[in-house]
């Protein structure tokens, strides 16, 4: 009981700090999970939980018109097409999470 209580207060403290949006689960390569808060179609800053940290992930504009948000002191880096996303590592120059899809995408490859 304590942790559903713990699981609850965890769900409305991220609820209040990313302003109610919702998250935006998605399933990686190999089974990675993690989610996004916010909408990557509109806002300037999303919220990404991977790995059990959130990152504050602010927009970088593109001229291929892919989403790109990065988190400039971890050099994650967020990019989202309508087909998938990928979690890169810029520091290590490598992908952290590949083929990155809502339920609605992997039943869309299928």
């Amino acid at each position: 009981m304590r942790s559903s209580i713990l699981s609850a207060v965890i769900v409305l403290l991220s609820l209040i700090t990313t302003g109610g949006a919702m998250a935006l689960e998605m399933t990686c390569e190999y089974g990675k999970r993690m989610a996004i808060f916010g909408d990557e179609n509109r806002d300037n800053m999303i919220e990404l939980h991977w790995g059990g940290d959130a990152y504050q992930m602010q927009r970088v504009p593109t001229t291929t018109g892919a989403h790109r948000f990065e988190h400039m002191s971890s050099g994650l880096v967020w990019i989202s097409i309508p087909a998938k996303a990928m979690l890169l590592d810029r520091k290590l120059g490598a992908p952290v999470a590949n083929e990155c899809r809502i339920g609605a995408m992997q039943r869309q490859r299928r």
